[in-house]
């Protein structure tokens, strides 16, 4: 750009947005903006008007990704939207910025649907309504991520402020409401709107439903505007952040699009140059930077995989010995081998496949089940389930098998210390991840006919095998390697043939000498049925398997590395389009690390080979510290940590003493990612590098004296020298810290413990880590339902009948509680919004403590959820004869704040 040349985006800029506008007019700029216009003014319309826009389905499982529609649009703007928003049409006009991961908050749209229809909970609803994408791959996505939500969150930002409550102090309350009231009279919306909200305006002042009304009084408000003026307004107050980010760069000449483009200025790109930088600049009349490269498609992958075989045609090309093109060939692919690590693996993946298919083919009923065959299990020394062999394998592989898999995949590399191949604990199951759906399904169905007719109880029927094992079905479909349908008739077929079902019983006999003689008493305990049959429904599935693994093997693994390494490749074009250069090791490692750990043995390096790329880095090969098995391992941390078997009685009459056993082999089995981190970092981890604040220690002292105890344990087992902090410590010496000598006066509870509670004030207070959370109640009659959708008590409705919410503690006066209400939940959810994707595990925690001035103190710490949890039932406040009882809960919802609604018959809108 000429530095003394003047354009008019120069004064839009400075202007107000009615000024701005015209000054886009005069310019002849405003016609490539009327249809994205004009859909934005009819979307806000229906909005407005009380109709939903847009939909989220929550996606099944936690690789499945979420998905969102816009379902207002018509036949011709689905189609403008196709090619303005679809994410390929972006793409190919160079914006390769749009995200691979995204988080869309349609629940903003849809909340002047919601505040008609559901005034009571609107916010709530609305906040569940968080698409946690993992795929960006539709025009709906970018169409409300660019255009709408920014739209909608302006404009209702007074009712979301009011909602949140008074967090904030009055000076910047104030600041907020000047910033709120400024946006709106930028947007030309009429005085007044905001009398009922702002800062001072009387809105504590009005009861539920008034303040209820005055929000549906703002929302006939915004329908009476003049919605495409509305929505230009908008659309002009973006192109300045826009002029302005072009403006700071463009010092020297026009800068290019990556230093322009920060993540606050792509959505404006995509929103309204289609994700065009060409047409921004032709906007900005500006000339592109003369090194600007708009790259409108990535390279096709090119895989250097397969070519030992191909050493001897190339050798009788070039006319030299085979022998030395290998000895070339195990140069480029930097091992002492011509096949590359890939191929090695491949061929391993076959060898564990004669192998898997032999064990299964000869098991009998006299044998043990084969659970256990295939390492897909947590890790649990405390107590196994009833069937279950840990580390079958060993057992029922050909040794040659074992030592190939110990061998090919005894190395992998950490995602976060990518500058290191460290010691894998469980190379077995990485191999079964390499391998995927064809072991998931094959071995889960082998299982199933062994349970349905052994015992002691299978977790689904032949008949239901097929929905049962949906997931890897459908990814072998896709991998197009579909198992034959038919299996499923067969199998369907050879239930109706099974033998009756017989009581699997353990039997006693105990004989008792009487003046009348000797009396025997037999008892017998049942735990399970069997069927008879397991042979016949063994063969079926073998006959099919191996028909399977005739017509797809070879396709199917070629499939799965061909895949993986695919993928790989297209990251690294991408990321090059989009920063211009290429990736670090570590930003390599963020998409590199599965491939590379399932086919090379954790080397990103060789990874980098197989796609044709050059390393930028030489990954360490620290002296590895864990030197055998990790499940021999973690079994010894385990003993050393005062862990042993629970048996059946513990396990029914001790549930705490259960529950310490479980958390002792949980840290066992973290134990072997410490030992990955100490190879990684050449030193012991911190606490916080190693994350202890998501473990539970089962110690007095809780992590002050676990987590040194964990340390010299390790230090023993390495034979690595302890860090000097630990050395000295008390804890590490077996002894607890010292106090004040008074001790913890709390009552801890197990989960689905109670203990008694006085009729008094009862404040359950929610301790939350790692992700914001809200506190809410309900009440609930004796057949476990709400009276009325009040009795959900949360920030917006902090009050009802002596149960009060007030931020993480929710109060129950139990002397005021009505005879009708039977129990309180007390309620624990992530604020989606906050922190979109968030959800309830290792990384995001609770706790809940119960007090009482009478000196009650209980406690309650669940264990880590495993699943998409974001809201959970944290304890419940019930009635007991003529007191009341707290109970541990610990109840996750995977299905958020509308899945708990329904169980508790809280109306909610489909």
């Amino acid at each position: 750009m000429a530095s003394n040349q003047t354009y008019w985006w120069q004064s839009a800029a400075q202007a107000g947005p009615e000024e701005a506008l015209s000054l886009e007019v005069a310019a002849g700029q405003q016609d490539r903006f009327a249809e994205v216009d004009a859909l934005a003014a009819r979307l806000l319309s229906v909005a407005l008007a009380g109709q939903p826009v847009a939909t989220i389905t929550l996606g099944r499982g936690l690789h499945t990704p979420d998905t969102a529609k816009v379902t207002a649009l018509t036949k011709a703007e689905a189609s403008l939207c196709a090619d303005v928003f679809g994410v390929q049409e972006q793409q190919r006009r160079g914006a390769w910025y749009l995200p691979t991961k995204l988080s869309v908050k349609a629940g903003a749209v849809d909340l002047p649907h919601l505040l008609r229809e559901r005034p009571a909970h609107a916010l709530t609803l609305a906040a569940d309504e968080t698409a946690r994408l993992t795929a960006v791959d539709g025009a709906d996505t970018i169409l409300l991520w660019a255009l709408l939500v920014p739209l909608f969150e302006t404009l209702l930002q007074p009712v979301r402020l009011r909602a949140a409550g008074d967090i904030f102090p009055p000076t910047q309350q104030k600041q907020s409401w000047a910033l709120i009231e400024e946006r709106y009279r930028l947007l030309g919306i009429k005085d007044g709107a905001l009398d009922a909200f702002r800062f001072g305006g009387g809105w504590h002042n009005l009861d539920r439903s008034g303040q209820q009304q005055a929000r549906l009084d703002l929302l006939d408000t915004l329908a009476g505007a003049d919605l495409v003026q509305l929505v230009a307004r908008h659309r002009i107050q973006r192109l300045q952040g826009l002029m302005t980010g072009f403006a700071k760069k463009a010092k020297a000449g026009t800068p290019l699009a990556r230093r322009v483009l920060t993540k606050e200025l792509q959505p404006v790109a995509s929103a309204y140059f289609g994700g065009d930088w060409l047409a921004v600049l032709d906007y900005l009349q500006a000339r592109p930077h003369p090194n600007e490269e708009i790259i409108t498609a990535l390279p096709e992958p090119r895989l250097y995989v397969g070519t030992s075989s191909q050493t001897a045609g190339v050798a009788a090309e070039a006319g030299i010995a085979e022998s030395e093109v290998q000895a070339m060939l195990a140069a480029f692919l930097g091992g002492g081998s011509p096949m590359s690590p890939v191929e090695e693996r491949a061929a391993a993946l076959r060898s564990w496949w004669a192998g898997f298919d032999r064990a299964h083919t000869v098991q009998s009923p006299a044998m043990p089940s084969l659970w256990g065959l295939v390492d897909q299990e947590l890790m649990s020394f405390s107590r196994t389930e009833q069937g279950f062999t840990l580390q079958l394998y060993r057992q029922r592989l050909p040794a040659d098998v074992l030592g190939l898999v110990g061998r090919l995949w005894e190395t992998v590399t950490l995602q976060r210390h990518p500058g290191s191949i460290v010691s894998n604990p469980r190379p077995h199951q990485t191999m079964a991840d390499a391998l995927g759906p064809a072991g998931e399904f094959w071995h889960g169905v082998g299982l199933t006919a062994w349970f349905v007719c052994e015992g002691p109880y299978s977790r689904t029927t032949l008949d239901r095998v097929d929905r049962y094992h949906s997931k890897p079905l459908a990814a072998l479909r896709a991998a197009g390697c579909p198992v034959d349908t038919a299996l499923f008739r067969e199998l369907r077929a050879a239930e109706q043939m099974l033998g009756p079902q017989e009581e699997i019983a353990d039997r006693a006999t105990s004989a008792v000498e009487t003046p009348f003689g000797q009396i025997t008493f037999t008892s017998g305990m049942g735990h399970g049925t069997r069927r008879e049959g397991f042979e016949r429904v063994r063969d079926v599935i073998t006959r099919y398997r191996r028909a399977w693994a005739e017509q797809h093997l070879e396709t199917y693994l070629q499939h799965r590395w061909r895949s993986e390494l695919e993928n790989v490749a297209h990251q690294l074009h991408r990321f090059v389009a989009e920063k211009g250069r290429a990736p670090t090791l570590i930003q390599f490692s963020r998409f590199a690390t599965t491939a590379a750990n399932h086919w090379t043995g954790g080397d990103l390096g060789a990874l980098y080979t197989a796609i044709g790329e050059p390393a930028p880095a030489e990954q360490e090969r620290p002296a590895r510290l864990l030197a055998g098995d990790g499940y021999d391992f973690a079994r010894q941390v385990f003993r050393e940590l005062g862990g042993k078997p629970v048996d059946h009685g513990t396990w029914v009459n001790d549930p705490e003493e259960t529950q310490r056993q479980w958390q002792l082999g949980r840290l066992a089995t973290e134990s072997l990612r410490y030992v990955q981190l100490q190879e990684a970092l050449g030193q012991p981890p911190t606490a916080k590098q190693f994350g202890s604040q998501r473990l539970v220690w089962p110690w007095p002292g809780k992590e002050e004296e676990g987590w040194p105890v964990l340390q010299r344990v390790l230090a023993a087992l390495t034979r690595t020298s302890l860090p000097p902090a630990t050395a000295s410590s008390p804890a590490a010496a077996g002894t607890a810290p010292t106090g004040d000598g008074h001790g913890d006066a709390r009552e801890v509870l197990a989960k689905g413990a109670n203990a008694p509670v006085a009729i008094g004030a009862t404040a359950v207070r929610v301790i939350a880590n790692g992700a914001p959370v809200d506190v809410s109640a309900v009440l609930l009659t004796s057949s476990g339902r709400v009276r009325s959708d009040d009795d959900l008590v949360f920030f917006n409705h902090p009050s009802q009948d002596g149960v009060r919410v007030s931020g993480d503690t929710v109060t129950a006066d139990l002397f005021l509680i009505p005879e009708t209400v039977s129990s309180i939940a007390v309620v624990v959810s992530i604020d989606t919004e906050a922190q979109p994707g968030a959800v309830f595990g290792q990384d995001a925690r609770w706790e809940a403590e119960i007090t009482q001035p009478s000196g009650t103190r209980l406690s309650f710490t669940p264990e880590v959820f495993n699943g998409r949890e974001t809201v959970a039932v944290a304890v419940e406040l019930y009635r007991r004869a003529d007191g009341w009882k707290a109970r541990a809960v610990g109840q996750g919802y995977d299905t958020g704040l509308s899945g708990l609604a329904t169980d508790y018959g809280i109306t909610i809108e489909a």
